[in-house]
């Protein structure tokens, strides 16, 4: 018995259709696994994230202690030179006493200054200097100066850097004057 062509028409759709269904599951399929590989991707991204975080937590605590740490060593130092404060005020008040009281006094001073250097701390050095507002600030104008530079002439307060920073400028006066031909400010 021949197939009708109406017979043939259907069989073709139903063998297309068959192919499409197999192509629809390949792509199901390839979808699928796509989707899984993206839900690893997230799930890895979001634990890079997390670590991430917690990186950053742990550095500030770890910073936070650090800096505690580093409080601590110049508090100990300055306790030393507490200690030595309260041995000077324990000494009996007598002309050799007040003697002793002054070299007490300077010993702690060279104490202070030594611990300031050891941290980075260093003096500005101001005098017959080029006026910096970088470095100084101005708290007069001394106007009886020449010239159009303007140099620190008085310094009211030391200034200070801290490694590269400043952390206190020095407070000064300013005087106008020149630089002769060697350099030097002439007022």
């Amino acid at each position: 018995m021949a197939k009708s062509d109406k017979d043939k028409k259907i069989e073709a759709l139903e063998k297309e259709i068959g192919l499409k269904e197999e192509e629809i599951q390949r792509l199901n399929t390839e979808m699928k696994v796509k989707s899984d590989t993206i839900d690893d991707y997230l799930s890895t991204m979001k634990m890079i994230q997390a670590d991430f975080e917690n990186y950053k937590k742990r550095v500030e605590r770890e910073k936070e202690k650090a800096l505690f740490y580093s409080k601590e060593d110049i508090i100990v130092n300055l306790l030393d030179m507490k200690d030595n404060f309260e041995r000077a005020f324990l000494l009996e008040k007598s002309p050799q006493a007040i003697d002793d009281f002054y070299k007490g006094f300077e010993m702690i001073y060279n104490q202070l200054c030594k611990l300031l250097v050891d941290e980075g701390v260093k003096e500005i050095e101001c005098i017959n200097m080029e006026f910096d507002p970088y470095y100084h600030e101005a708290l007069m104008m001394d106007e009886n100066g020449e010239g159009d530079r303007e140099y620190v002439c008085r310094e009211f307060q030391k200034g200070y850097i801290l490694k590269d920073k400043v952390i206190r400028h020095s407070k000064v006066s300013v005087k106008k004057g020149n630089k002769d031909e060697n350099g030097d400010l002439n007022g």
